[in-house]
């Protein structure tokens, strides 16, 4: 290790690595020659990710008319994609919940808010017509870098100011000023140690500046306005489509005319309908929090 290296590098190194289910797993998805079977036997040996997957499997989230009751079934129905982002999610949630016992409050809070943005990010990338197995996942660990901060900065970043605040362009300006980096750059670096597909890795890193992004824009996109819609969420009354357009253009002033850059039908996006069904899905999702939780 060099002596040279940032406390955030030191503590980014020093995280273990992810279950030798994850490995597998994503070597059996990126392998196109790979079959159903060859994901099951990758996942079997690990029960509390069979677990796990079959509670997704099963979650009216699915809207699925029978019970799932075997993996192989559960693989048949959620796909190579959902699956890969279930065992990944599941992985990355445990591994920092096990370095923040003592914050279990705020943990809660955080994991609530991540998991509600992975939630809109499914509902506007399956608006949208976007292939959608991956965007739960990346709305999922989206500000997983707040925590390998919070780990690195103790005392000054576990505060909920950075780790639950909405972050705007001046909270941006004010983390880079205090910590030489930011949380969306720490995160996806941290998924490039584990190997996180490049998709996934993209979406965390420009997800606070899609712009920026040189290939997959529409990720980090689709993942900053289910930020948006996730902290949207906190308010005392539900919001219109006009108080949602008047904040998102107040928070993200760029973001119309970046969607649209990005040939995305701005005039057929209704908010109000994303959050209506994230208020939905969020009512409906939290025994599924719960597993990926614990």
């Amino acid at each position: 290790m060099s002596k040279h290296q940032s406390p955030i590098e030191k503590q980014l190194e020093a995280l273990p690595p992810l279950p030798l289910t994850v490995t597998k797993v994503i070597e059996v998805t990126a392998n196109p020659e790979s079959s159903a079977n060859d994901l099951v036997k990758a996942i079997l040996p690990d029960q509390t990710m069979c677990v796990t997957i079959l509670k997704f499997a099963n979650s009216v989230l699915y809207g699925r008319p029978k019970k799932v009751s075997s993996l192989e079934t559960a693989v048949m129905v959620l796909g190579f994609n959902e699956i890969q982002g279930i065992v990944m999610g599941k992985a990355a949630v445990a591994s920092f919940n096990k370095l923040f016992e003592e914050h279990r409050s705020m943990l809660d809070q955080f994991w609530t808010h991540a998991f509600n943005c992975g939630l809109a990010a499914r509902i506007v990338s399956e608006n949208m017509s976007l292939k959608s197995g991956q965007f739960f996942m990346a709305g999922l660990l989206h500000d997983i870098g707040k925590l390998a901060m919070a780990l690195s900065f103790k005392d000054k970043y576990m505060d909920e100011d950075w780790l639950l605040s909405f972050s705007t362009s001046k909270i941006q300006a004010r983390e880079k000023e205090l910590f030489s980096i930011s949380h969306d750059e720490i995160g996806a670096r941290l998924l490039e140690r584990w190997k996180f597909p490049n998709n996934l890795v993209s979406a965390l890193r420009y997800h606070h500046a899609p712009g920026e992004a040189e290939s997959m824009p529409g990720y980090p996109l689709v993942i900053q306005v289910a930020d948006f819609l996730s902290h949207m969420l906190n308010l005392k009354e539900t919001p219109d489509e006009r108080r949602l357009k008047s904040a998102l253009h107040h928070y993200l002033p760029e973001f119309e005319s970046r969607w649209q850059q990005e040939n995305l039908p701005w005039e057929d996006i209704t908010l109000e309908s994303w959050f209506a069904w994230l208020k939905v899905d969020a009512e409906h999702g939290s025994e599924i929090l719960d597993v990926l939780a614990t």
